[in-house]
C-alpha cells in the first residue's frame, strides 16, 4: 500500500485513541463523536488489512501491528511537532524538543549544571534525556529517536552513519572507605576486596587493575553490580565495597574525606573520552544547532 491511499486523518484518530486509550475520550479530544471516531479506525484497518486492536472487556488493546504503527506515528508527530516549533518563530526564540541520549556513567552533577544552564537561556526548548547502555543509545540513534548521544566511546562500527566528536578526557579512579584502605595496602588485597561495578560488559576494575598492576595475578570479585555510577557511589559510601569511579562523581566525597583514593606509584590515571555521537547527514534545525554548540563549548 502507498501512502498516497492512507487517509491521514484516520491515521490522526487512530494515533488519538491509542494515546488515550478509548473511543469515548478520543472522540472528546478530537471533537468528534464516538461514532465518527470508531469508524474512522474501523475504515483504517479495513484500508490495511491488519486488526489495530482487541477490546479486552470495554478497554481497546494494541494489538502487535497496531503497536507498530502506533510507535512509527509517535516517532512522526514529534518529528513534525519540532518542525513547526521551529518555523513558527514569531519571538526569535528557539523552540522545540531536543532528545539527548546520556550513557549510564556519565557524571550526573556536570550534566544536571549543563542542562539546567541550558533550559534557563532558552526557556521554550523542551529536553528530553533518556539513560541507557550505549548499544541502546546507539540503536535509537540510527532510527532517529535521538539527536545527540553522550556516548563513552566513538561508535566506530557505525562511523558510516554516526559522526563522532570528542568532549573531555576524564579520570576513573579506585575509591573506598577509609577502613578498605589502610596504609601500605597491597594490590593483591583487592582480590580478597568487595567491589562494587556498574558495567558488567566491561568490568571497570578490570581495566583499571590492567592499567595499574598489569601483570600481576589478581582476580578481583564484583560483590554487587550497580546500575549506575550514582547507584555505585551510594553502595560504596554505604561500606558495600570499593570501585572504579570517575573522578567527577567521587569528588565531593573525597573533598569530605568521606572516601580515599587508592593511588599507584609512576602510573598515570586510567582515563576515558567522552564522545558526542551524531547521526550523519541528520536533519539540523537551529535548536538542535544551538543545543550542540552549547555542548561542544561547555562540555567541551
Amino acid at each position: 500500500m502507498k501512502l498516497n491511499d492512507l487517509d491521514l486523518n484516520k491515521l490522526h484518530a487512530f494515533a488519538t485513541v491509542a494515546d488515550v486509550g478509548g473511543v469515548g475520550a478520543a472522540a472528546a479530544a478530537l471533537g468528534r463523536t464516538p461514532s465518527a471516531v470508531s469508524q474512522s479506525v474501523s475504515g483504517l484497518e479495513r484500508s490495511l488489512g491488519v486488526r489495530l486492536f482487541d477490546r479486552v472487556g470495554k478497554r481497546l488493546v494494541l494489538t502487535r501491528g497496531g503497536q507498530a504503527l502506533h510507535a512509527r506515528l509517535r516517532d512522526y508527530h514529534g518529528a513534525l511537532q519540532q518542525t513547526l516549533d521551529t518555523l513558527v518563530d514569531t519571538d526569535g526564540e528557539i523552540h522545540g524538543l531536543v532528545r539527548v541520549g546520556v550513557y549510564l556513567g556519565f557524571p550526573r552533577l556536570r550534566l544536571a549544571q549543563f542542562l539546567a544552564r541550558f533550559a534557563a537561556r532558552h526557556p521554550k526548548v523542551r529536553l528530553r534525556v533518556v539513560y541507557a547502555p550505549q548499544e541502546d543509545l546507539t540503536a535509537r540513534l540510527l532510527k532517529n529517536r535521538l539527536d545527540a548521544v553522550l556516548a563513552l566511546r566513538a561508535t566506530a562500527e557505525a562511523s558510516e552513519r554516526i559522526t563522532s566528536t570528542r568532549l573531555f578526557e576524564e579520570a576513573l579512579i579506585l575509591v573506598g572507605r577509609p577502613r578498605f584502605f589502610r596504609r601500605g595496602f597491597p594490590l593483591t588485597a583487592l582480590a580478597e576486596t568487595p567491589i562494587v561495578d556498574y558495567y558488567q560488559s566491561d568490568p571497570l576494575i578490570r581495566r583499571w587493575l590492567a592499567h595499574h598492576a598489569a601483570g600481576r595475578a589478581i582476580e578481583p570479585t564484583v560483590k554487587i553490580w550497580a546500575a549506575t555510577t550514582d547507584l555505585v557511589l551510594d553502595l560504596v559510601l554505604n561500606d558495600a565495597g570499593v570501585a572504579v569511579l570517575p573522578r567527577d562523581v567521587a569528588r565531593p566525597a573525597l573533598r569530605a574525606r568521606r572516601l580515599v583514593e587508592l593511588r599507584t606509584r609512576g602510573t598515570p590515571p586510567l582515563t576515558d573520552h567522552i564522545w558526542l555521537n551524531e547521526l550523519r547527514g541528520a536533519y539540523r534545525d537551529r535548536t538542535l544547532t544551538t543545543f550542540r554548540e552549547a555542548v561542544v563549548r561547555e562540555l567541551g
